[in-house]
C-alpha cells in the first residue's frame, strides 16, 4: 500500500519505508517560582574554567498538558500499539494496555515505532524493534505490538523530554543527561549507535558532553542537542550535512573511515558570527527535519544545515549545507516552533500563523494543487490561532487553540483521518469518534502512522 514517489537530486527515496533497509553533570531545577523556566547550574570540572553565561529555557515538561494517546494509519509492525489484530486504522484509536489510565505528556512517532512520556517521567514504547528502537528486549515481534515501559538505565531517572527517528530514540533527563537507544543508518545500511555497526537494544547514557543538555531533537538518523551554555552538539549520520560539522569533502573522501569517532560521538557545532552583530550566537532551541537541522539563538536568529534540495532550509539556491548558515528568511519573524518532513518545513509564528516551504507534491504544503514548490516561507491562509505543528515525511499537521486538529498531504497510509487514500492539498479537520468529546493537544507523524495526544473537553472547561 505504499505509493512510490518521484525524486529529485536526492540520495534518499521519498517512499515511506516498510523496512529498515530504506527512515559528570550537576544541575538543579528551581521549582520555587511560576516562571516556567528551568534553571541549570554550571557544570563542575577539575580544571579552572572561564565562567560562561547560562541560558534559561522553558520547562516544557511542567508546562505541558496531559492526555491520552491516539494513533491511526499503518500498524503492521505494532507502531499503533493496538495489538496484533489491528494492522491499520483510518480513524484515531485509543492506545490502552500499560498506558491505560496513564497521564501522558508527550507522544512521538518514529519511523516504524512510537514512544510516549508520562507525567511521572516514565517512557513507554511500541512498534518495530529490529534495530533496538523500543529500548527494551523483545523475544519476538508480538511483544512490540503493545506499549511497555522502557527500563534499564532509565530506571529512577526523571525524563522530561523525548525524541525519535527512523530507528532510534533519545531521552532527556531533568538533570541534563541524554540517553539513546536504537540505531542510526546511512546509505551503507546500519551505521550503529555507540559503536559502529552495532545497535543498542537498551538505553545508554551519553557521557561525552560536560555540560547540562537543555533541548534535544531527532531527524531520521541524527540527534541534535543544546547545552545550558547555548552550544550545539550533534551525532549520527551526516551524509546530507545534517550534523553541521563534517564537510562534504571529508564525507565523500572518508566514507566510513573512523565513523565511530567522527559520527557516533556527540561533538560541538561551530556556528559563524552574524555580520553586523558582535559575539557568537548562543542557542536555546533545536528542531530537525528528516535530513536537516534548525537551531534558534537567544536573539531569535535561525541557522540551518543539511538537505536543501527543495529549499526546505529556507535557502533559495537549493544547495545542501554541511556547515551552519544564517537564514535571513527564517529570521524575519519570531517562531514558536519549526517542524520538518522529508522535503518540506513548517514554521509556526508568535501570532498563531503557519508557514510552509519546500516541496509541495501530494499536498504537504497545504497551499493547493497549483503550488508544487515554495522557495520561501508561505502562509497557509486557511489556518488561524494555531498552537502546535507537526510533520511526517509527506504529511503535515496543526492544532488550534480550541483543540481542533488539521491535516494535509499524502493520503496513502490513512494518516489524515479522511478515511480515503486521496491526497489532501489544503488542511482538513481531524475526524473520528474518539475525538468527539476530546480536545487535541498535539499531533505528529511517523513514517506511516499518525500519533495524537488528546484530553477530555470537560477537563479544559469546554
Amino acid at each position: 500500500m505504499v505509493r512510490k514517489l518521484s525524486t529529485k537530486d536526492v540520495g534518499k527515496t521519498e517512499e515511506p519505508k516498510k523496512s529498515r533497509g530504506r527512515p559528570r553533570k550537576i544541575s538543579a531545577v528551581e521549582k520555587g517560582s511560576n516562571s516556567g523556566k528551568r534553571k541549570l547550574s554550571k557544570s563542575v570540572s577539575e580544571e579552572p574554567r572561564i565562567k560562561q553565561k547560562k541560558i534559561e529555557v522553558p520547562n516544557l515538561f511542567e508546562l505541558a498538558s496531559v492526555g491520552v494517546a491516539l494513533t491511526l494509519g499503518q500498524g503492521d509492525t505494532g507502531q499503533l500499539g493496538l495489538g496484533e489484530d489491528i494492522m491499520e486504522r483510518k480513524k484515531p484509536a485509543l492506545v490502552r494496555g500499560e498506558l491505560d489510565g496513564k497521564k501522558i505528556k508527550k507522544i512521538i512517532g518514529g519511523g516504524m515505532h512510537t514512544v510516549c512520556l508520562t507525567d511521572d517521567h516514565k517512557v513507554y514504547s511500541f512498534g518495530c524493534n529490529d534495530e533496538g528502537a523500543l529500548g527494551r528486549l523483545t523475544s519476538d515481534d508480538s511483544e512490540g505490538f503493545e506499549p511497555k515501559i522502557v527500563g534499564g538505565s532509565l530506571e529512577g531517572v526523571k525524563v522530561i523530554d523525548i525524541s525519535a527517528g527512523d530507528s532510534h530514540c533519545a531521552a532527556l533527563s531533568e538533570d541534563g543527561n541524554v540517553f539513546l537507544w536504537g540505531c542510526f543508518r546511512d546509505n551503507h545500511g546500519r551505521l550503529g549507535l555507540a559503536k559502529e555497526w552495532e545497535k543498542c537494544g537498551e538505553p545508554i547514557k551519553l557521557d561525552q558532553i560536560q555540560n547540562c543538555v537543555v533541548a534535544i531533537a531527532s531527524g531520521c538518523d541524527h540527534v541534535a542537542m543544546i547545552t545550558d551554555e547555548g552550544k550545539v552538539f550533534t551525532l549520527g549520520c551526516g551524509e546530507q550535512g545534517q550534523l553541521g560539522r563534517l564537510s562534504k569533502y571529508a564525507l565523500s573522501r572518508g566514507g566510513r573511515k573512523s565513523a565511530e569517532e567522527r559520527c557516533l560521538r556527540p561533538k560541538p557545532v561551530t556556528v559563524p558570527k552574524i555580520k553586523g552583530k558582535s559575539g557568537k550566537p548562543m542557542f536555546c532551541e533545536v528542531y530537525c527535519g528528516s535530513y536537516c537541522t534548525y537551531i534558534v539563538s537567544t536573539d531569535g536568529d535561525v541557522f540551518g544545515f543539511g538537505l536543501n534540495n527543495y529549499h526546505q532550509l529556507g535557502i533559495p539556491d537549493g544547495e545542501s549545507r554541511y556547515m551552519p548558515v544564517y537564514i535571513p528568511t527564517f529570521s524575519e519573524k519570531k517562531w514558536r516552533s519549526i517542524s520538518g518532513g522529508l522535503h518540506h518545513s513548517m514554521l509556526l509564528d508568535e501570532h498563531g500563523d503557519v508557514y510552509c516551504i519546500g516541496r509541495g507534491d501530494y499536498g504537504r504544503l497545504g497551499l493547493g494543487e497549483k503550488v508544487l514548490i515554495a522557495d520561501k516561507p508561505t502562509k497557509i491562509e486557511a489556518l488561524q490561532n494555531i498552537v502546535q505543528i507537526g510533520a511526517g515525511p509527506c504529511v503535515s499537521f496543526a492544532v488550534d487553540k480550541n483543540g481542533k486538529a488539521f491535516a494535509w498531504g499524502m493520503g496513502t497510509n490513512f494518516q489524515l483521518t479522511s478515511g480515503e487514500e486521496d491526497d489532501e492539498w489544503t488542511p482538513i479537520e481531524f475526524r473520528g469518534k474518539q475525538l468527539e468529546e476530546r480536545s487535541v493537544i498535539m499531533v505528529g507523524g511517523g513514517g506511516q502512522h499518525t500519533v495524537l495526544l488528546a484530553c477530555d473537553k470537560i477537563v479544559n472547561g469546554e
